[in-house]
């Protein structure tokens, strides 16, 4: 019974229980660490803004980079990570999202670098973002039950 159980948690296949398992967590938590601390935050900061006209953190750091379009990045910036990060944790087309936030984490751990912080954090979710571009949403995902639907 241990050698069992010891081999079934040690299985690198995508149809285990500990595998399905692990990628919902993994999903889901770095999903909600994402919306909270890449989007929430900065959808906080741009509304300060628009209420106070006082310039926000991330209007700040996109115009240390000297981005075009402070606006149009500084919203991007907050949008992307907010709804991309609820789709991931939700498991709906989780590839392309788990593509569009790799985006802007790239530009954050630019920043952190150029700001000589600590990019630690957005290096680790940029790397969370490629693994589930080829990982996928996993068994206990919409887009699972999406494809069971479809499929015959």
């Amino acid at each position: 019974m241990l050698t069992n159980l010891l081999k079934r948690s040690l299985a690198a296949d995508s149809v285990s229980d500990v595998h399905a398992w692990g990628q919902l967590i993994l999903r889901v938590a770095v999903g909600l660490m994402i919306f909270y601390i890449h989007g929430w935050h900065k959808l906080k900061g741009g509304l300060a803004y628009l209420r106070n006209g006082t310039p926000g953190k991330v209007a700040e750091e996109v115009a240390e980079m000297r981005f075009s379009a402070l606006v149009a990045s500084a919203f991007a910036a907050t949008i992307v990570p907010l709804i991309c990060s609820l789709f991931l944790v939700a498991g709906l087309l989780t590839r392309v999202n788990a593509s569009l936030l790799a985006g802007p984490l790239c530009v954050a751990n630019l920043q952190n670098v150029l700001a000589r912080r600590d990019p630690q954090l957005a290096i680790l979710d940029m790397l969370i973002m490629v693994a589930l571009v080829f990982l996928g949403g996993g068994r206990f995902s919409l887009d699972a039950l999406v494809l069971s639907r479809i499929s015959p």
